[in-house]
């Protein structure tokens, strides 16, 4: 299998730490700049959107969720389940954290193709800010015994913050507060996540070599 990425999407981080947590699991990464649209992409993906999971078979697998999804259900890797769908609590963190994940990384994407900000911008920083105080205060209640469990929703919120922490600064250190810094110290995917950081990321190391940072 392949998978494409790069060393900063939050969506190809997330496919990542789910790979990483498969045992037995081989796969070559293929390191791309998606916003060049590189042949060997667009074969793969006509959007020229990371990450692909391109099968044994050759089968491209589109978008972070559904990847994801199909890494659980046919291989159940160590820690990681998927949500139950039937409870509400775990269904409603998957899509916050996967909505932040989307309006963060967009707001981020938009300043490459214009010389100021401008309405998107800036409803996007806004959205952010308000997502981030209303976590802070569901970490603290209705959220948080789901936040603590082993999940794809979890996986997908942490993966989300880190993130926001890397390109929104000033919007976490306005809006996070104690809550969502326990959510991050007491996540069970900080080992895996810590280990695959954009900074880790930039050497574009191997996949071996992060399944041994990782587990």
């Amino acid at each position: 299998m392949k998978l494409y990425l790069n060393d900063t999407s939050p969506f190809s981080r997330v496919v990542l730490a789910a790979a990483s947590l498969v045992e037995d699991l081989s796969i070559e990464l293929v390191w791309v700049d998606p916003w060049q649209s590189p042949p060997n992409l667009t074969r793969a993906n006509p959007f020229s959107i990371i990450p692909v999971l391109q099968l044994t078979d050759g089968t491209p697998l589109l978008e972070s969720l559904c990847i994801c999804q199909h890494l659980i259900n046919r291989f159940k890797p160590l820690g990681l389940n998927d949500i139950d769908y039937a409870h509400t609590r775990e269904v409603q963190v998957l899509g916050i954290a996967k909505t932040l994940m989307d309006v963060g990384f967009r707001t981020v994407a938009l300043g490459r193709f214009t010389d100021g900000d401008n309405e998107l911008i800036e409803r996007g920083r806004h959205c952010v800010g308000e997502c981030l105080q209303r976590l802070e205060k569901q970490l603290k209640h209705e959220l948080k015994s789901i936040a603590t469990k082993p999940t794809l929703a979890t996986l997908y919120l942490h993966a989300a913050l880190d993130y926001i922490v890397f390109r929104h600064s000033e919007a976490f250190q306005l809006h996070a507060r104690e809550n969502t810094a326990t959510f991050l110290v007491e996540s069970p995917f900080r080992q895996v996540l810590d280990s695959i950081t954009p900074e880790r990321l930039v050497s574009k190391p191997t996949f071996e070599h992060i399944k041994k940072a990782a587990l």
